[in-house]
Order: structure tokens, then C-alpha cells, then sequence
């Protein structure tokens, strides 16, 4: 451990990274069940709602890349 950072920051990021990873598996868990009906959609509606989905995953991606930067 760095001794020029307080060991609180190692425990403030791990939960930061805990906080992202658990968005990031609900995201995916909210893709994978709009997956899973899209049989019920016609083409162009699963298009639409893939695409509105989209800004969520990809934050909550963005999330998980920044936070397990070494």
C-alpha cells in the first residue's frame, strides 16, 4: 500500500467499483431479457428499444472501464 494514500481511499474505490459492477449486471441482466422477447417485437420496435436501451449500457460500461483503470 502507498503510504501517501489514506486507507481509506482503497476501501472508498472498492466500493465504487462494487457500486459499478452491480449496475453494470443489472444493465446487462435489463439486455439480456429485452433479448429474450424480441421474438415478440416486430423488427423495427426491438430496433427502437435496443436503441433506447443503448445510453444505459453504455454508461454503466463506461463506469466499470474507469473505475479498473490501473
Amino acid at each position: 500500500m502507498n503510504p501517501a494514500i489514506p486507507a481509506f481511499a482503497n476501501s472508498d474505490i472498492d466500493e465504487r467499483r462494487e457500486t459499478a459492477l452491480a449496475e453494470w449486471q443489472s444493465q446487462l441482466r435489463r439486455f439480456r431479457l429485452l433479448v429474450g422477447h424480441a421474438e415478440e417485437l416486430t423488427p423495427s420496435a426491438f430496433v427502437k428499444r435496443v436503441d433506447e436501451f443503448m445510453p444505459e449500457l453504455r454508461s454503466a460500461a463506461m463506469g466499470m472501464v474507469v473505475l479498473n483503470r490501473p
